[in-house]
């Protein structure tokens, strides 16, 4: 047994965590947006200072790359912005995902037909469709990618359920490998993938979303996350030690709230000051997770999270009159460099935040 310290000192501590993790500060990149495009949305940064995302013309309040309007996937570096254009016949793309070795995976639609197409794009390009199930209708979503070039995403089936998918490359083709559903779930949609090849998503019991839950697969293993009592669940995120981040709703947050799910269960992380929902971005190797929270009055700002600090609003540790308001918090660098989503003067923007030294 673990001798407890006297409750002073670990107030102390704590204080002095706090203290620490408060005193971060950031600096603030605008991203801009590809030309012919007015705003931008970040997904996903790498360890090599990548990022990738999507440029559309939407207006605030209108979230970018989140509607039925034309739009291209972009890889981004401090030299500017690479248009990485979309697949044939199509007219939207989204840019997921970036590995180290600066592949891109998203998906590529038409607005006309509401048909999406997972793609993996490697330097110089162009965008490469990948296959879809035998008798799936071209339906199908690319959402990671590991190191070693392993993508995941899902693909519709030719009874039209949904499966899990990933995909390989050999002799210069990419091959799709059906990994099925979660057992007497037939739509499942996968959002992330480890290097242990662990995959975390969602699995909707009926197709009216009535019921849904997170899973987590592992070695055709499947397993039901669970929620909070009486809500529903989903997942976007997990780390290389297998912890899921998503979300949950319950009777007191039917909107929901954050959530990670570890070897001991679901642990809820709730909403900064004054709000009632949140929803997850990112949850990094180290425990830190991102995304979003409402706050007094109803607006959306991006937050950080730690087990020391508990959750803080971005938008405090910024350059106050910045003109910036940090809408969701989307993915971290080992470097802790931030990428997202916000305002700048009330325009759309892809933002970087850069720890101050």
């Amino acid at each position: 047994m673990t001798k407890k310290v006297k409750c002073a000192t670990c107030s102390l501590l704590a204080l002095l965590l706090v203290a620490t993790a408060a005193a971060q500060k950031y600096t603030v990149t605008a991203l801009g947006a590809l030309s012919g495009f007015t705003s931008s949305y970040a997904d996903d940064n790498n360890n090599n200072g990548l990022v990738t995302g999507c440029s559309d013309n939407s207006v605030y309040p209108t979230v970018p790359c989140t509607t039925n309007i034309a739009a291209d996937a972009f890889l981004w570096s401090s030299k500017g912005f690479q248009d990485l254009d979309h697949l044939s016949g199509d007219d939207q793309s989204i840019g997921y995902v970036v590995n180290d070795s600066g592949v891109v995976v998203g998906s590529s639609a038409n607005t006309t037909t509401g048909v999406y197409h997972g793609f993996v794009w490697t330097n110089p390009g162009p965008m490469v469709g990948l296959p879809d199930l035998p008798g799936g209708s071209g339906y199908t979503f690319a959402t990671a990618i590991t190191s070693k070039g392993v993508i995941v995403g899902e693909s519709a089936t030719s009874n039209g359920d949904e499966h899990v998918v990933l995909w390989t490359k050999s002799q210069g083709s990419y091959h799709v490998h059906d990994k099925g559903c979660l057992p007497s779930a037939p739509y499942c949609y996968a959002d992330d993938i480890n290097e242990s090849l662990q995959v975390a998503g969602t699995a909707y019991f009926f197709n009216n979303n009535s019921k849904y839950h997170a899973f987590l697969w592992s070695k055709a293993k499947w397993k039901d996350l669970g929620a909070l009592k009486g809500g529903n669940s989903y997942a976007v995120w997990l780390n290389n030690s297998g912890t899921v981040l998503g979300a949950s709703t319950s009777a007191k947050y039917p909107n929901g709230v954050v959530v990670y799910w570890d070897s001991t269960g679901i642990h809820p992380i709730y909403t900064l000051r004054g709000g009632t929902s949140s929803a997850p971005g990112f949850i990094s190797d180290a425990g830190e997770i991102l995304g979003d929270s409402t706050v007094t009055g109803g607006a959306d700002h991006a937050f950080i999270w730690t087990k020391a600090a508990g959750m803080q609003d971005l938008n405090k540790m910024i350059p106050k009159n910045s003109g910036w308001v940090l809408h969701h918090a989307s993915s971290i660098s080992n470097s802790g460099q931030i990428v997202g989503y916000g305002t700048i003067n009330g325009v759309n923007q892809a933002f970087l935040l850069t720890p101050k030294q």
